[in-house]
């Protein structure tokens, strides 16, 4: 639901960060929901918070310009 929030709020405001950051979140949890249990939470975790700190890294750049 998050990456679809991120997604949405990307296409309005036309903020490609956060486009592709929702893009990312949605795919990840979709590709999660074949795992079982364990695998569900560390992919989300471990992909999710990546995607979160690549953009944190990219939106303070983003700022600089």
């Amino acid at each position: 639901m998050v990456g679809l929030i991120y997604l949405a709020e990307g296409a309005v405001h036309r903020n490609m960060l956060h486009y592709g950051l929702g893009t990312w979140l949605a795919l990840i949890a979709a590709a999660s929901l074949f795992l079982d249990a364990p695998g569900l939470y560390a992919v989300l975790a471990i992909a999710g918070g990546g995607g979160y700190a690549v953009a944190a890294v990219l939106e303070r750049r983003r700022l600089a310009l």
